[in-house]
Formats: structure tokens, sequence, C-alpha cells
């Protein structure tokens, strides 16, 4: 039997990705926990569902590396007769997302590799203003600082819902567009948008979670990414972030 070693490298990089994976793990329960001279590190199984609670891993990544320790075992080397080699050979598309996976973990991406500068108005700029703002860009909300409340967000749905609150009995409304957007988040019946906020250091995974839950909410508000400092230019990541930021994660 020929010596299969040379098609054996995609074992050889699955393997290495993997003893990168359980060292950094291992590293990072280590620093977090700091409880390594008290309590024995948890097995690999553990470790997986401790780096997803502690959003080191996203739940997608988790469960990716979960499927990868089943078959670990597979592409082991083993040795025996003329033979020396992995019992199988793992598909180079599981190889690059391991090796993704793992780099992302030693290297966390951070917020900064997705967001993009935003688009930004005054609390004084007119609702026509602001919607036509969004309608060139072609998105939902624009950002503003609010003298009171920090930076707040107008949306279509904040202006649907200022709209509903003006009209009488009959839906008649008889309305200005040339009114301030902090007129909405002033008027009680509407209220201010707040979006989440993430700091330019927060890594990458925190912004999906907080994207992820903004699904769930009438105007899923974006996250702003901020950095101290008034005149600097704010960031965001939007929903239709979302593909981008689940690949620069390695889901």
């Amino acid at each position: 039997m020929a010596n299969q070693s040379p098609p054996a490298s995609l074992a050889d990089r699955f393997m290495a990705a993997w003893r990168a994976l359980e060292a950094c793990l291992k590293d990072r329960w280590s620093e977090l926990e700091q409880q390594q001279s008290r309590y024995a590190i948890p097995d690999n199984a553990q470790l997986l569902r401790w780096a997803e609670q502690r959003k080191l891993l996203t739940r997608s990544a988790a469960d990716f590396l979960d499927s990868c320790r089943h078959a670990r075992n597979a592409y082991a080397h083993v040795s025996f007769d003329d033979y020396a080699g992995p019992v199988a050979l793992p598909p180079e598309q599981v190889v690059l997302r391991l090796e993704r996976v793992v780099s992302s973990l030693r290297n966390p991406a951070r917020i900064t590799e997705v967001a993009v500068e935003a688009r930004t108005c005054e609390p004084s700029t007119p609702l026509r203003e602001a919607l036509s703002l969004m309608h060139k860009g072609d998105f939902s909300q624009v950002p503003y600082r609010h003298d009171q409340h920090g930076w707040l967000l107008v949306t279509r749905e904040q202006v649907a819902r200022w709209l509903e609150a003006q009209a009488d009995e009959d839906g008649m409304a008889l309305v200005s567009l040339g009114q301030p957007v902090v007129t909405l988040a002033d008027d009680p019946r509407v209220g201010p948008v707040i979006p989440r906020r993430l700091p330019a250091s927060a890594p990458l995974v925190d912004a999906v979670t907080e994207l992820e839950a903004a699904l769930h909410t009438p105007d899923y508000p974006l996250v702003l990414v901020t950095v101290k400092g008034r005149n600097t230019p704010v960031r965001v990541l939007a929903v239709d972030d979302l593909p981008r930021a689940y690949e620069v994660l390695g889901r």
C-alpha cells in the first residue's frame, strides 16, 4: 500500500488548527476565569460552550467546532503495516473555516472591520431632508446628537408613528415635513429611538449579538460605534451588515 502522505496535507492542517484551537481556548479560560490553580481546565466540549457563553464564539461557530470535535479522531494519523496517515481526509471547506475561526480567536475581529462611517444629520435638520438622505442612501435611519439624550436615531418607522399620532379620527393629518427631526423624539406620543452603542474597541461578535437582538425590535436599531470626542466621526453597523460580519467571524 503506497504511503498516502501528500494528500494528507488537509488532515495535517486540520490537526494543526485543532491543536491551536485547544491551546487558545485553554489560554483564554485561564486568563478570564483565573482559576487554573484550583480547578482543572474543562474538557473541549465544555470549553466550547464556555467560549460561546463568554461571547468568544458565536453559536454557529461553537456548533461547527463541536462537529469538528466529533470528527477529529478520523483525521488523526495512524500507523499500521506500510501505511501512515489519517483514517479520513477532511473537506477543504471545513479546514478553511476551522482556520478562520482559530484566527478570529487569536486576533478577535473588531467592530471597526465592518462598521462604516455614519451619515448623520443635526437635530434641526428638517424631516424632509432626513427622509431624502435615507432615500438616496437606501437606508432607514439616520443618527443625530440630541442635546439631552445624546445620540438618537430618526427612522422611517418613527416618522410613521408620528404621522399616525397626528391623524384625527377620520385618519386625516396635516403635518409639515419642515419640522426638525428632534420634534419626533420630543413628542411624548412618539418618543426617541435610542441606538445600540458600542465603543470602537468592541469585538465584532458583540456587535453581531446586538444586531441579532435588534431584529426583534420595531425600528431595528443599528449599532452606533462611538469614540470619545464630540467631533470624532461615528460609525454604524446595521442589520444589512450581518452577512459581512458573519463572513469575518467565520460563520
